[in-house]
């Protein structure tokens, strides 16, 4: 009887982005299994694919044979294959996109890349008279003492090639591949010791733990204030959750935070972890992945990417600072971490722990209508208490004819922390030293040429660059519009604030931290080791020195622009603000010394920033859900952007109206916004249109628009325009 395979082809296209359907040889019997890497003939060429399904009939005629299978194992799982098809629904894109996603790039290259052959006995072999050939006999016992053993590792023991090739004739043993257990690497970490819960923290300790246990998926979320001890929570729920002979999964928003995070963990669970992230490369990243396939890392740590982890039996996910955008991927799948977090959860019926100072609206949401189990830490674990925050008006400053980028309050409160030896962490979110460049006589401002965005002086280079696309070019020192000599830069970036600082105390030590100074791979942990050693007195960054970390010597947090987030054009520019601030402000008063705020800003009356200098969540969110509620935003509804980029204006305004117009004829729910340009208008030389599709529940009707998304990329001519499509943004712009 006549088996066929439906397979997906390992190629990035939208032509092949449907699976195909090839003969399975009688010589391959009933060894093709979904999830196997297969190669196929494809065209003229051969090519890769995975089997998605197995089938006994086919509507297909003219078939054609799968010629190799690249390993005996199915490379993909059910749950692995179940998640390609969800992602690719969920946040349309294509399967072999959703499939990378999943799988490191060595895997590809031709199945597990940890694989090896072993000999084991067959279940009779005990049994076997072999008292005439004692060097057999002894073979046998050394595999039933030491389990599977390598061809290699006997012959070492002492078993000769021609023994153990008489053993298989004999069939008292037989050859299979498993997944090798890597070398267990020797690691300086001081273990540590599980720390004694306050009575808030013991009450939700307890409630995480009943949820695990608990056969059923649960939603939690742990909204604690800055330093409440979260992380605690999270290492002693992953601790129970390992008693119960299950594995746990931990996200964090920024690979900033892992040099803590691998301290807290490996202390904790000597031997069991594996850490990924982006900046993790080549052998260094299979070795974690191995780590984790063959049971020898019962705990994953890493961020966004690693929520695709293969671990089995989840009893547990932790997000931690689940409100970061960072947990939202760009590109192709635009998928949000927290999302797949929850179906992964619903499958292996786990706990998905939520954590957070300042939780999205979204999942904040999801609690006040009772989806979300809350769970509240209103107390620091510190002995001190959340610091004081004092709110500094610069259009005041500038009146009293202060022109310094630091306030006359900040500028006093910094000095007095340097005479008493203790820290300082200054907030910036914008790298750089000017945002823009102008010419003070006709206001023309440097543009990138390529992108419809202002370039940004670096003074390290001294040139301008733009944050898009990379262009550099020189400063000029004459207006190229005007020909005026009046050029000045505004808005302060990281490095602006550098200089001045040098300039006020050149001989203190500080660090800079941006992505412009991290760029090496072990820069994060090195900064933050130095900082944390007292090697410098103070601290600047954007917002990847905003959250998680724990300086206990840091006095002063310093917000010298808080408008920055707030003057984006995007409907989460004062959720971000008051996010930003609450969770900078945080890192102070963590030691005995306390710790104070200064936020800087324009626009001291702002809902966002005021809250933010109460430390009062819920009047943030009252007062930001209820526009949301009128205006008919996320979580009130869902949005899907349509993004179309191309070189010629007219042709991809021609086909944003073409699309824009299907979409109209679908009667969908809700109403759709465009096309319309982009606030980056245009960015390494394609101009951009978008349409948004705003309306309650939009995930039922993904097969309809996906349709329109196949007519679009079949139609004849083909546009010369790129479409991606974004289910429920975090950024538009």
């Amino acid at each position: 009887m006549n088996r066929y395979a439906e397979i997906l082809i390992d190629m990035i296209s939208n032509a092949v982005d449907r699976p195909f359907h090839y003969r399975i040889l009688p010589e391959f019997g009933n060894s093709v299994k979904p999830g196997m890497q297969v190669t196929v003939p494809f065209g003229s060429r051969s090519c890769q694919g995975y089997v998605l399904r197995v089938l006994d009939h086919t509507p297909v005629e003219k078939l054609r044979d799968i010629t190799a299978v690249a390993d005996p194992e199915p490379l993909l799982t059910a749950e692995q294959l179940a998640l390609i098809h969800w992602l690719a629904m969920r946040y349309y894109c294509r399967k072999i996109d959703a499939l990378h996603a999943l799988l490191p790039a060595s895997f590809r290259r031709g199945g597990s890349p940890f694989k090896v052959e072993v000999l084991e006995l067959v279940p009779q072999a005990c049994e076997a008279n072999l008292n005439r050939a004692p060097v057999q006999q002894k073979a046998v016992r050394l595999l039933k003492e030491k389990g599977p053993l390598q061809r290699r590792e006997l012959i070492r023991l002492g078993i000769s090639a021609a023994v153990i090739c008489s053993l298989e004739k004999k069939d008292l043993i037989y050859k299979k591949r498993v997944i090798s257990i890597p070398q267990r690497r020797t690691t300086e970490k001081k273990p540590t010791t599980p720390r004694l819960l306050g009575e808030a923290q013991s009450e939700c300790f307890n409630w995480v733990c009943r949820a695990i246990e608990n056969p059923q998926p649960q939603r939690i979320l742990l909204h604690g204030i800055t330093a409440s001890g979260k992380t605690e929570i999270y290492l002693q729920g992953i601790a129970h959750c390992l008693e119960l002979g299950k594995t746990a999964l931990i996200l964090v928003p920024e690979i900033s935070l892992t040099p803590q995070m691998i301290e807290h963990f490996e202390g904790r669970f000597p031997g069991r972890v594996a850490v990924l992230h982006s900046r993790i490369r080549g052998a260094e990243k299979n070795r974690q992945w191995q780590m984790i396939l063959s049971g020898e890392a019962r705990v994953v740590l890493g961020a966004r990417s690693a929520i695709f982890a293969p671990l089995t039996d989840i009893g547990l996910i932790v997000i931690d600072e689940e409100h970061e955008t960072t947990y939202k991927q760009e590109e192709a799948p635009r998928y949000h971490a927290r999302d797949v977090a929850w179906w992964r959860a619903r499958r292996h019926r786990a706990v998905l722990l939520l954590g957070s100072a300042t939780p999205s609206l979204e999942s904040y949401y999801q609690a006040f209508i009772g989806s979300t189990q809350l769970l509240s830490m209103k107390e620091r674990v510190t002995p001190t208490q959340l610091p004081p925050v004092t709110v500094v008006d610069m259009r005041r400053e500038l009146k009293e004819g202060h022109r310094h980028i630091f306030s006359r309050l900040l500028l006093r409160e910094l000095k007095g922390v340097l005479e008493r030896d203790e820290q300082a962490l200054l907030f910036i979110n914008r790298r750089g030293f000017a945002g823009f460049v102008l010419c003070r006589e006709c206001g023309f401002v440097v543009r990138c040429p390529s992108c419809d965005v202002s370039m940004t002086l670096h003074l390290d280079s001294g040139t301008m660059r733009c944050h898009y696309c990379g262009h550099e070019q020189e400063v000029p020192q004459i207006c190229p519009q005007c020909g005026g000599h009046k050029i000045r830069y505004f808005s302060a970036g990281t490095q602006r604030v550098e200089e001045e600082v040098k300039k006020l105390y050149p001989d203190v030590s500080l660090i800079r931290m941006d992505s412009d100074t991290t760029g090496s791979r072990n820069a994060h942990n090195y900064f933050y080791r130095h900082f944390r050693e007292g090697k410098a007195s103070i601290l600047i960054g954007t917002q990847m020195i905003a959250k998680g970390l724990d300086f206990p010597n840091v006095t002063l947090v310093g917000v010298v622009a808080a408008d920055t987030a707030l003057n984006l054009p995007d409907f989460r520019a004062p959720e971000r603000t008051f996010q930003l601030i609450t969770q900078v402000a945080g890192r102070t008063a963590r030691g005995p010394r306390g710790g104070k705020v200064i936020v800087q800003t324009y626009h001291p009356s702002h809902y966002s920033i005021r809250a933010a200098a109460d430390h009062d969540y819920d009047a943030f969110f009252e007062e930001e859900i209820e526009k949301r509620r009128m205006l008919g935003y996320p979580p009130f509804a869902d949005m899907i952007r349509f993004l179309f980029s191309g070189e010629e204006e007219e042709t991809v305004m021609a086909a944003a109206a073409w699309f824009t117009e299907q979409l109209s004829l679908l009667g969908l729910p809700g109403e759709l916004l465009g096309p319309a340009p982009a606030s980056l208008y245009r960015i390494k030389g394609f101009y951009r249109i978008q349409t948004i599709l705003r309306g309650d529940n939009l995930v039922p009707y993904a097969p309809r628009i996906r349709k329109i998304m196949q007519e679009y990329h079949s139609r004849k001519p083909v546009w010369p325009v790129r479409l991606a499509v974004d289910f429920n943004p975090q950024v538009v712009l």
